[in-house]
């Protein structure tokens, strides 16, 4: 049965250059490590995301999930329009090299940069000056999507998991507890201790709480931190030596 708009599922993509094939992402370790882009700090899973929402993807690729069916790859070309739109000349500027320096920015020429709460990339440095685009690194390209749909959600349990596993990387779902209550319509979501130490867990609670509100209509959600400190008792052994020795004596 063909996926229909809205319908939450996961994904599997690897994503080339239409120009030259040349792979800039993909949900794949393989693909990853076989084109040389794998980063260890990131996770190489099915993409959780909603067909024909662009929330999650660019407008091309999350427009062309409609209709797709499960487990059939297929190869989609998205236009620059749809991808990542055209390069913007008012987006890149003449920074002081000096500037970068004081923020301790090696100004060197393809260095991804973060000024003024913008990401740029270094496109010229010289002359105690450096040119930093703004613009999206894909910005101007026409790009191409190898996609599988691996995975439809329909259980709005499963749904809720995927999203909390989506923000709270690297955490063991078996572990979370889900409460949800009606009038207001909130969520509770109990935490594993060890997220305390979760470097960037303020920002990821806040942006979890985002989706859910928007994508369930969550009105109230809540985290707690759970300690839990009970041991639990080993089973005693008996011992079958005494049970022989006692069960003679009887004789």
């Amino acid at each position: 049965m063909p996926i229909l708009e809205n319908d939450w599922i996961k994904i599997n993509y690897t994503g080339r250059l239409k120009e030259n094939s040349k792979v800039f992402d993909t949900t794949l370790e393989a693909v990853a490590r076989k084109e040389h882009i794998f980063d260890e700090k990131r996770g190489y899973s099915p993409l959780l995301c909603r067909a024909g929402d662009e929330k999650f993807l660019i407008p091309g690729l999350a427009r062309q999930l409609v209709g797709m069916d499960l487990d059939k790859p297929q190869t989609f070309e998205i236009p620059v329009k749809d991808a990542y739109g055209d390069r913007d000349a008012s987006k890149i500027e003449m920074v002081p090299t000096k500037r970068l320096r004081k923020a301790n920015i090696d100004p060197r020429v393809g260095n991804r940069v973060q000024l003024a709460g913008r990401s740029g990339t270094i496109i010229f440095a010289g002359g105690g000056r450096t040119r930093v685009d703004y613009n999206h690194p894909l910005a101007g390209k026409k790009l191409v999507f190898d996609v599988t749909i691996v995975e439809q959600l329909a259980e709005v349990e499963d749904i809720q998991k995927e999203i909390i596993s989506r923000r709270l990387t690297g955490v063991n779902l078996e572990e979370v507890a889900i409460e949800t209550s009606e009038d207001p319509k909130s969520i509770t979501i109990s935490l594993p201790n060890y997220l305390i130490f979760m470097e960037g867990l303020a920002i990821a609670k806040y942006t979890l709480g985002t989706d859910l509100h928007e994508f369930l209509d969550f009105e109230v959600v809540k985290f707690q931190d759970v300690f839990d400190y009970q041991k639990k008792e080993e089973p005693i052994e008996e011992d079958s030596s005494l049970e022989e020795e006692a069960s003679s004596e009887e004789e």
